[in-house]
Protein backbone atom coordinates (compact mmCIF):
# COMPACT_ATOMS: atom_id res chain seq x y z
CA UNK A 1 0.00 0.00 0.00
CA UNK A 2 1.13 3.29 -1.13
CA UNK A 3 0.04 6.86 -0.04
CA UNK A 4 -0.21 7.62 -3.43
CA UNK A 5 -3.09 5.80 -4.13
CA UNK A 6 -4.85 5.57 -0.53
CA UNK A 7 -8.33 6.30 -0.25
CA UNK A 8 -10.20 6.91 3.17
CA UNK A 9 -12.50 3.95 3.92
CA UNK A 10 -16.19 4.47 3.80
CA UNK A 11 -18.60 4.20 6.94
CA UNK A 12 -19.67 1.45 5.11
CA UNK A 13 -16.13 -0.28 4.07
CA UNK A 14 -15.55 0.30 7.93
CA UNK A 15 -18.44 -1.18 9.74
CA UNK A 16 -17.36 -4.33 7.08
CA UNK A 17 -14.06 -4.06 8.16
CA UNK A 18 -14.87 -3.56 11.67
CA UNK A 19 -17.48 -6.89 11.93
CA UNK A 20 -14.61 -9.16 10.41
CA UNK A 21 -12.31 -8.28 12.98
CA UNK A 22 -14.05 -8.03 16.13
CA UNK A 23 -17.15 -10.41 15.55
CA UNK A 24 -15.35 -12.99 12.95
CA UNK A 25 -12.09 -12.12 14.83
CA UNK A 26 -10.50 -12.53 11.41
CA UNK A 27 -7.45 -10.46 11.58
CA UNK A 28 -5.65 -11.92 8.10
CA UNK A 29 -9.14 -11.48 6.43
CA UNK A 30 -9.65 -7.64 7.79
CA UNK A 31 -6.12 -6.89 6.91
CA UNK A 32 -6.74 -7.67 3.18
CA UNK A 33 -10.69 -5.79 3.20
CA UNK A 34 -8.49 -2.86 4.31
CA UNK A 35 -5.60 -3.13 1.68
CA UNK A 36 -8.64 -3.24 -0.68
CA UNK A 37 -10.73 -0.55 0.73
CA UNK A 38 -7.96 1.64 1.17
CA UNK A 39 -6.03 1.15 -1.73
CA UNK A 40 -7.96 0.26 -5.01
CA UNK A 41 -5.13 -0.92 -7.28
CA UNK A 42 -3.77 -3.35 -4.45
CA UNK A 43 -3.71 -7.00 -5.37
CA UNK A 44 -5.71 -9.28 -2.99
CA UNK A 45 -5.56 -12.91 -3.03
CA UNK A 46 -7.63 -14.86 -5.51
CA UNK A 47 -9.25 -16.70 -2.28
CA UNK A 48 -10.52 -13.30 -1.48
CA UNK A 49 -11.30 -11.40 -4.57
CA UNK A 50 -15.37 -11.89 -4.57
CA UNK A 51 -14.88 -10.44 -0.79
CA UNK A 52 -13.05 -7.64 -2.10
CA UNK A 53 -14.94 -7.00 -4.82
CA UNK A 54 -18.11 -6.64 -2.67
CA UNK A 55 -16.20 -3.84 -0.10
CA UNK A 56 -15.14 -1.49 -3.02
CA UNK A 57 -18.45 -1.67 -4.64
CA UNK A 58 -19.54 0.02 -1.33
CA UNK A 59 -17.30 2.86 -2.18
CA UNK A 60 -19.91 4.96 -4.66
CA UNK A 61 -18.71 6.36 -7.74
CA UNK A 62 -18.30 9.88 -7.78
CA UNK A 63 -21.52 10.70 -9.88
CA UNK A 64 -23.87 8.69 -6.70
CA UNK A 65 -22.12 11.18 -4.34
CA UNK A 66 -20.84 14.37 -6.40
CA UNK A 67 -19.90 16.48 -2.64
CA UNK A 68 -18.28 13.29 -1.05
CA UNK A 69 -16.14 12.93 -4.36
CA UNK A 70 -15.66 16.56 -4.12
CA UNK A 71 -14.36 16.61 -0.19
CA UNK A 72 -12.34 13.80 -1.17
CA UNK A 73 -10.47 15.25 -3.70
CA UNK A 74 -10.26 18.49 -1.30
CA UNK A 75 -8.57 16.68 1.18
CA UNK A 76 -6.29 14.54 -0.51
CA UNK A 77 -4.76 18.00 -2.12
CA UNK A 78 -5.13 19.39 1.58
CA UNK A 79 -2.82 16.69 3.02
CA UNK A 80 -0.11 17.28 0.54
CA UNK A 81 -0.41 20.79 0.27
CA UNK A 82 -1.37 21.89 4.31
CA UNK A 83 2.87 21.25 5.28
CA UNK A 84 4.14 22.91 2.45
CA UNK A 85 2.04 25.58 3.11
CA UNK A 86 3.69 25.70 6.79
CA UNK A 87 7.19 25.35 5.71
CA UNK A 88 6.87 28.48 2.94
CA UNK A 89 5.12 30.64 5.53
CA UNK A 90 8.51 29.61 8.21
CA UNK A 91 10.50 31.23 5.56
CA UNK A 92 11.75 28.11 3.50
CA UNK A 93 11.74 28.78 -0.67
CA UNK A 94 12.42 25.45 -1.03
CA UNK A 95 8.73 24.12 -0.95
CA UNK A 96 7.52 26.77 -4.19
CA UNK A 97 9.36 24.23 -6.52
CA UNK A 98 6.59 21.29 -4.91
CA UNK A 99 3.95 23.88 -4.69
CA UNK A 100 3.74 24.72 -8.04
CA UNK A 101 4.03 21.12 -9.22
CA UNK A 102 1.39 20.12 -7.35
CA UNK A 103 -0.61 23.07 -8.98
CA UNK A 104 0.62 22.69 -12.57
CA UNK A 105 -0.49 18.97 -11.81
CA UNK A 106 -3.39 19.96 -10.99
CA UNK A 107 -4.38 22.32 -13.51
CA UNK A 108 -3.31 19.26 -16.16
CA UNK A 109 -6.16 17.16 -14.77
CA UNK A 110 -8.63 20.02 -14.48
CA UNK A 111 -8.02 20.43 -18.05
CA UNK A 112 -8.40 16.64 -18.88
CA UNK A 113 -11.74 16.32 -16.78
CA UNK A 114 -12.71 19.41 -18.80
CA UNK A 115 -12.35 17.86 -21.62
CA UNK A 116 -14.15 15.35 -20.91
CA UNK A 117 -17.08 17.20 -19.67
CA UNK A 118 -17.28 19.04 -23.24
CA UNK A 119 -15.60 22.31 -22.63
CA UNK A 120 -13.05 24.44 -24.66
CA UNK A 121 -10.23 25.43 -22.56
CA UNK A 122 -7.84 26.38 -25.06
CA UNK A 123 -7.38 30.09 -23.87
CA UNK A 124 -6.64 29.29 -19.94
CA UNK A 125 -4.01 26.37 -21.35
CA UNK A 126 -2.34 28.45 -23.14
CA UNK A 127 -2.32 31.39 -20.44
CA UNK A 128 -1.13 28.75 -18.00
CA UNK A 129 1.39 27.06 -20.22
CA UNK A 130 2.79 31.49 -20.49
CA UNK A 131 2.46 31.36 -16.14
CA UNK A 132 4.85 28.25 -16.11
CA UNK A 133 7.22 29.88 -19.30
CA UNK A 134 6.44 26.45 -21.29
CA UNK A 135 8.13 26.17 -24.23
CA UNK A 136 5.98 26.94 -27.34
CA UNK A 137 3.85 29.40 -25.98
CA UNK A 138 5.59 32.77 -25.95
CA UNK A 139 3.87 35.69 -27.77
CA UNK A 140 5.18 35.21 -31.11
CA UNK A 141 3.71 31.89 -31.06
CA UNK A 142 0.45 32.49 -29.77
CA UNK A 143 -2.68 32.46 -31.55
Amino acid sequence: MTTATYVPPTREQVETIRRVLIHERDIERAAILLAAATCPDVKVPRLHAAETSTIRAQRPPAHHDLSAALLRITRAIDTETEGLYHHQDAGHPDATPALRAIAFRLLELGFTIAEHAGLHTHDIETAVARAYDLPGYDEATAG
